[in-house]
């Protein structure tokens, strides 16, 4: 591997410029990313007034409140998870993730598995030293090259245990993938002991969207396409719900903005959430 460094994705320098964006909400806040913009790097300031100069603020903000309700979610799961005796979180596809550097009340009960790129993980383990964040004890870095090895060989090549149960955090990839590469990685999870979760986001055809779900997600799809990671899989709820199903996995879950807005702004519907995307939760069941 030497010492070859390949920046993030460019769509995950976007989704934590928006976990900076949100924390120009008034308090409370559900969830903040204070390390957010300074793991972006160089190019988060510039992609961040973008945002702010060319973009309605409504569709700035309905974005970033989704990218930080969906993280908060998947954290609420780990601590669950956490208090229910399970001590392994794997991230797939961590990118920017900051879950390990931030969540000191965890840590110290958990053995965190970020999955990327080697070189990608390189990268951001450069810039953490650059911003003077220390790797925490329990974190372990999973590398994964897709092209020449499978993520069950890298998972157990970096300690995890398919014995013990686990929670898969597996946030904001699932519509950069082609239906296999899903099925592969669902496939991988089902492996896993009894009891194991994964919690997901999907993202939904337009013609399932409301009219200013529409109006945002055509605007951030046309930003993803630019930087070079256009969608590929779109799923309607019932869709998603059949592959989790296909996989062995039971106990189906999903979460929306509509359940957003009851979980963490006591209902308020004035609370404008980008709507394309939505989160289902997967348990594995026991061996048949």
């Amino acid at each position: 591997m030497g010492d070859v460094l390949r920046a993030p994705s460019r769509t995950a320098v976007l989704t934590a410029v928006a976990r900076d964006l949100y924390r120009q909400e008034p308090p409370p806040v559900l969830f903040d990313d204070d390390l957010a913009l300074g793991l972006a790097g160089e190019e988060g300031p510039a992609l961040r007034e973008r945002l702010r100069s060319e973009l309605p603020r409504s569709q700035v903000m309905a974005f970033s409140r989704w990218v930080c309700i969906r993280s908060r979610f998947a954290e609420d799961l780990a601590e669950k998870a956490v208090g229910s005796g399970v001590n392994q979180y794997v991230i797939l596809g961590a990118g920017l993730d900051s879950f390990a550097y931030r969540r000191d009340d965890l840590m110290g009960r958990l053995r965190v598995f970020e999955v990327d790129h080697p070189a990608s993980q390189l990268w951001k383990q450069k810039r953490l030293g650059e911003l003077g964040v220390g790797l925490p004890d329990g974190l372990v870095f999973a590398s994964v090259d897709f092209e020449h090895e499978s993520l069950p060989a890298g998972l157990g090549n970096a300690g995890f245990e398919f014995r013990r149960p686990a929670l898969f955090s597996w946030i904001g990839v699932t519509m950069y993938l082609t239906l296999d590469a899903i099925g592969a990685t669902l496939g991988t999870i089902a492996q896993c002991q009894a009891g194991t979760k994964v919690v997901l986001t999907y993202n939904q055809p337009s013609h399932a969207l409301d009219e200013f779900s529409r109006r945002v997600t055509s605007t951030f799809t046309a930003i993803a396409t630019e930087m070079g990671e256009p969608f590929v899989s779109l799923f309607l709820p019932s869709e998603i719900e059949d592959l989790l199903r296909g996989h062995g996995l039971k106990d189906i879950a999903h979460f929306g903005p509509q359940e957003a807005r009851a979980v963490y702004f006591d209902g308020r519907s004035d609370v404008e959430i980008a709507g394309a995307q939505r989160v289902v939760v997967g348990t594995v069941g026991p061996p048949t």
